[in-house]
């Protein structure tokens, strides 16, 4: 890969890459994942909540039997009974109009003191008194059994016989835990498996006691079913089975996909573009290399016989002589105009370097004066130089001629018939300066920084009918930046005034 293919390939790269970025981008934003919850087919559910419902009412069934049985028991064993062994009850309490003192007919399951002091209401001291008291009305003693329910007390079971009468005290938690269990290994529920969703079983005490599958953390559950039981409240959760379904937004993925596209397309478009023009300019080098060296051989013939001419026709009539040296002059601007093509070219093409060596500044302002004398003399410009710089500088001898050509090439161009001009070349503050001055016409205030870029002019009356190829100041403005320096044109009443300032690597004496 050759080193100029380096900024259209990085183009299209990056204009792909671009376009690949807002394609995924739109991807990820048309996607929409949205979890959907399906009732599964069939009563599977259904029927295992109701099979437990049945085995619970089956437990309760017996455990009021069981209940019924023990206290009938209790009730023919007069005081000496104990505590039925029944699940959930904690506590045995007689209702007896003949007892002297019915607080003392209570005995817990555990041994320890009553929680409560069941009393027929004719032996009430009031809540007052014994907080603990449960007045329970005369009519307990009819004969029969069932439940005793009173708001704010505990479930109990009462039996009597007419005389008397027992109530069993229960504690539904307890009771409760022991259907818990035998539901954990009887209930249908147990074997359904994941694919009819989540279901959670929960006790009276709203601790779950059977879970099947997975719920989503804090899901609220899609159906719920509840039994009331004497042992409490049982409750089915039932979350229904979640499915993924994945949706695109097409207008979403229509549009990244339009301006993924476009952006591809552009960048393309513009890597093509880039590749065509470094191609013209690497073509336009390449023209101008050819044509310049073209030039240079015939010129130089040119120069050499010219020269031997002019020294031959000392004897032959001034018009001769004339006629020589204007073909000298002409001969000499075509020869700086193939010099700047030619530098020109190696600036674009990275080619030109600059190599400070010890440099006779005089010397050359000495040159320059002996070629510019002719062409300033037919134009009536008068050029003052004053070189104030003596002995060798370490600057490119090169650059800094063909700066100082160039300036006065365009004094010679611009500054019009009867001109005056002044170069001047001193050091200031460890930097070489040469100021070029004219009183011509100067520079339109609009074209001050253009006219330092390639092929551009002044675009004014000033160079209507100059010839030129709009290089020089652009080639001069290059040549004093490589040097470290600058070219300015300077602000002045009248004229132009151009200003070349080149740093030196140390002190030189004036």
């Amino acid at each position: 890969m050759r080193k100029t293919d380096i900024p259209w390939i990085a183009t299209a790269a990056a204009a792909i890459l671009a376009a690949l970025a807002v394609a995924a981008a739109g991807v990820m934003l048309a996607r929409e994942e949205l979890r959907v919850t399906e009732k599964p087919a069939g009563n599977e559910v259904d029927d295992a909540f109701l099979e437990t419902v049945r085995i619970i009412a089956d437990l309760e069934r017996r455990w009021e039997a069981a209940l019924e049985g023990h206290a009938s028991q209790v009730l023919a064993d007069g005081r000496h009974g104990s505590v039925p062994p029944v699940a959930g009850v904690v506590q045995l309490s007689w209702l007896n109009p003949a007892f002297s003192d019915p607080s003392r007919d209570h005995i817990r399951a555990d041994g320890g003191e009553p929680a409560w002091q069941p009393v027929l209401q004719r032996f009430s001291k009031g809540a007052v008194r014994n907080p603990t008291e449960w007045v329970i009305p005369d009519s307990a003693l009819d004969e029969g059994g069932g439940w005793f329910e009173d708001r704010g007390r505990p479930p109990a079971w009462r039996q009597a016989n007419g005389r008397q009468a027992v109530l069993c005290i229960i504690d539904a938690a307890e009771a409760a835990a022991v259907v818990t269990k035998a539901l954990q290994r009887a209930s249908p529920a147990a074997a359904i498996d994941g694919s009819t969703g989540t279901l959670e079983w929960a006790g009276p005490d709203g601790k779950p006691w059977l879970t099947t599958g997975r719920s989503p953390k804090d899901a609220r559950p899609d159906e719920i079913l509840r039994h009331v039981s004497r042992f409490g409240d049982w409750t089915l959760r039932h979350s229904f089975p979640v499915r993924n379904v994945v949706r695109w937004r097409q207008p979403v993925l229509a549009g990244a996909f339009t301006l993924s596209a476009l952006l591809a397309a552009g960048g393309m478009v513009v890597a093509s573009a880039q590749r065509k023009a470094i191609r013209i300019s690497e073509e336009r080098v390449s023209f101008v290399n050819r044509v310049s060296h073209e030039l240079r051989t015939p010129l130089t013939n040119l120069l050499l016989n010219t020269d031997l001419a002019i020294d031959l026709s000392s004897c032959d009539p001034p018009g001769l002589r004339r006629r020589l040296g204007l073909i000298r002059e002409e001969t000499a601007r075509l020869s700086r105009i193939v010099d700047n093509v030619l530098v020109f070219a190696r600036l674009e093409r990275g080619r030109f370097h600059v190599v400070p060596s010890p440099c006779d500044a005089e010397a050359v302002v000495d040159e320059l004066r002996t070629i510019f004398a002719p062409l300033f003399e037919r134009k009536s410009i008068v050029c003052e130089y004053d070189c104030r710089v003596r002995g060798p500088v370490p600057i490119d001898r090169d650059a800094f001629s063909q700066v100082l050509a160039n300036l006065l090439s365009n004094i010679e161009k611009y500054a019009g018939e009867n001109a005056r001009a002044r170069i001047s070349v001193e050091i200031e503050g460890g930097r070489l300066v040469a100021i070029a001055a004219d009183n011509g016409p100067g520079v339109p205030a609009t074209a001050r920084e253009r006219i330092f870029q390639p092929f551009e002019r002044a675009g004014s009356g000033v160079d209507e009918g100059v010839s030129g190829t709009g290089l020089g100041l652009a080639i001069s403005n290059e040549l004093a930046r490589r040097m470290g320096g600058r070219l300015d044109l300077t602000e002045s009443a009248a004229g132009a005034v151009f200003r070349l300032s080149i740093p030196l690597p140390e002190q030189t004496p004036s």
